[in-house]
């Protein structure tokens, strides 16, 4: 079966033979490397850094990968709804944005070898990620005053020791920002553990040893 999946993933040219080989299969499905240094560099490309395919970075791209397959599962099995093309149209104005004209963002993804259509690929397993968060755990995270004052009380003590003589904000001014704080590590907490346990519940193996 290993050898039909490997025999699979080849892809021939009039010039040459390209093994585009296989990095991590998820169940029935598969990562190549191909995709694993794809998303290497659209990950250089949207935080404006160059290339780095070292084994930190490689792994991280691998669990992002593996991640986003599990979560699309998830996504079709619950039946939440995708980004449609409007959402993916949205983000990707955004991303636009952050350059200095068309022919700036033209320029860079040349310079990463990327193309927009697959910025937009994978800018939709971003959105598709973010949007089962949001409906699989924001409306799990309830705060309550007592934990914004817990958290006010632990930062403060540790701004004072910081800033001798110096009055912190007050419980008033930080309340929101320690709510929206507390949420966001409350919900990466419960994404965690959900993945934890999706990756228990799916056959991963990884055919490239140095992506473990």
């Amino acid at each position: 079966m290993l050898r039909l999946l490997v025999m699979s993933c080849l892809v021939i040219s009039a010039q040459a033979t390209i093994i585009d080989r296989l990095a991590i299969t998820v169940g029935r499905q598969v990562i190549t490397e191909s995709q694993l240094d794809e998303e290497l560099r659209v990950t250089a490309f949207l935080n404006r850094r160059p290339i780095s395919r070292g084994a930190d970075e490689r792994r991280a791209a691998a669990d992002r990968l593996v991640a986003q397959l599990l979560v699309e599962g998830e996504m079709q099995l619950s039946h939440y709804p995708f980004p449609d093309a409007n959402d993916i149209n949205n983000y990707l104005e955004q991303v636009k944005a952050g350059f200095d004209g068309e022919s700036r963002f033209d320029e860079a993804l040349a310079a990463d070898d990327l193309t927009e259509a697959t910025l937009r690929q994978h800018l939709a397993l971003q959105l598709t990620t973010l949007r089962f968060i949001e409906y699989r755990f924001r409306p799990d995270v309830g705060i309550s005053d007592s934990d914004i004052e817990s958290y006010y009380d632990r930062e403060t003590a540790a701004w004072r020791a910081g800033h001798p003589g110096a009055a912190p904000p007050t419980l008033a001014q930080s309340k929101e920002s320690i709510r929206k704080t507390l949420v966001q590590e409350r919900t990466d907490e419960a994404l965690d553990t959900w993945l934890e346990k999706s990756r228990k519940r799916v056959d991963i193996v990884y055919l490239d040893k140095s992506l473990q």
